[in-house]
């Protein structure tokens, strides 16, 4: 009658031994981003030793429970617990827990073993999630009208697909399920977004640009850029500029702006200096729409003279002229923010480096009239934000004396 209030006791003392932090209300379990972690060490060493062994009583109660004979609540118990001594320190207790899954109890009953299973590292057998999805599906039109008011019973199920044997299934469960809600039942699928984001390595990235691809309308783009962001890589980072690019993500009365996406991409190219190449070739290569202003805005925020140049020449070939986005990127390369203490949201402004820029901006002044114009109203501003802020170090008054040719042109005179 308390065995599962016995475990979960246990649970407790093991967890406040180990120092882990209190359950969230604002945090549903299961936590998939622990899968990552949790299969890495099962990979290093199928034979862990416990930190300690406040599970074996649960584990020896589960041996005792998981047998074909038992009766039906002996079994049903022998899978509750087992899922709270998973989520223990324990030893290799793989065949007795394939045991319990092989009990002849309905599957639904186990589906948040299967998610304990999931974070303790192995990876499910596809065909037993996706049967926990048919079987809901198959029941579902019985009461269609109260299945349809909410997700909470099905979308447990599709979150633990992206940790099976086919990881790729979850496009199918979620298209399957969307159909029986239909368009005037549609859902906000945001746990099965961030669970394909906790899916590790590079197949991670792929399964969420197929899932992108499939299935936008699931999340807003802020909650995209967030989940596919906060996967906290260099090649995560240029799938959502990819994606952003392509016209998946970006578009739209309720997108991400611009402004928004370059801003946000500045703490990781900060962290993943190989970024900054790789965005200002794509902004090499990208029209003129919402993609190629989000890079505009980027630069704006962090951009560098080869940067400006790039903008320089896109706005060339497009007949664009100087304008506000130029501006800022002129601002960006022309001073440094740094600030006045550490985790100060103030900041000291400095004047930097300009020389190299304005002798290639000094050179434009011979091309076409628009590259002279665009040149022109470059190496004004500068010179308006020099006035300003002051002149680094070593950097001289005119961007090319050797030319001989005057600066500003006020001089000639």
């Amino acid at each position: 009658m308390f065995g599962f209030d016995a475990s979960l006791i246990l649970k407790a003392i093991s967890d406040k031994q180990l120092k882990l932090p209190e359950p969230s209300f604002h945090r549903h379990w299961p936590w998939f981003d622990e899968v990552a972690d949790a299969r890495a060490e099962r990979a290093a060493s199928r034979k862990r030793e416990p930190e300690n062994t406040l599970a074996a009583p649960i584990f020896e109660a589960i041996d005792r429970l998981a047998k074909p004979d038992t009766d039906k609540e002996g079994q049903l118990l022998a899978i509750q617990l087992a899922r709270i001594a998973l989520a223990m320190p324990h030893s290799d207790q793989d065949a007795l827990i394939a045991r319990v899954m092989a009990l002849p109890q309905p599957l639904k009953a186990k589906r948040e073993l299967l998610a304990a299973i999931a974070l303790d590292g192995q990876v499910l057998d596809v065909d037993i999630v996706i049967q926990g999805v048919d079987d809901w599906l198959e029941e579902a039109p019985k009461d269609a009208w109260q299945k349809r008011q909410n997700t909470w019973e099905i979308e447990p199920w599709l979150e633990l697909l992206p940790f099976t044997t086919r990881p790729g299934a979850v496009i199918e469960g979620l298209t399957k399920v969307k159909a029986f809600y239909g368009t005037g039942w549609a859902k906000r699928w945001e746990r099965v977004l961030a669970s394909v984001a906790q899916v590790p390595g590079a197949d991670g990235e792929a399964l969420l640009a197929e899932l992108a691809r499939h299935h936008t309308d699931i999340a807003s783009d802020f909650e995209w850029m967030n989940t596919i962001l906060g996967r906290d890589s260099a090649t995560a980072v240029l799938l959502y500029v990819d994606l952003f690019i392509e016209g998946v993500l970006g578009w739209g009365p309720h997108s991400a702006s611009g402004w928004h996406v370059g801003r946000a991409l500045v703490a990781y190219v900060e962290k993943f200096p190989q970024l900054k190449d790789q965005l200002r070739r794509r902004y090499e290569t990208v029209g003129t729409g919402p993609a190629g202003a989000m890079l505009e805005h980027f630069f704006g925020e962090f951009g560098d003279d080869d940067d400006l140049v790039a903008m320089v020449k896109k706005y060339v070939a497009t007949g664009r002229t100087y304008d506000g986005f130029m501006a800022r990127a002129v601002g960006a390369v022309a001073l440094r923010h740094e600030p006045v203490q550490d985790g100060s949201n103030s900041v000291s402004i400095h004047p930097a480096s300009v020389a190299h820029i304005r002798k290639l901006l000094f050179g434009l002044l011979g091309g076409t009239p628009l590259e002279a114009a665009l040149a022109k109203s470059c190496l004004i501003a500068i010179d308006v934000l020099r006035d300003e802020h002051g002149i680094a170090a070593n950097d001289t008054r005119h961007p090319d004396v050797l030319s001989e040719i005057p600066w500003p042109p006020e001089a000639a005179a």
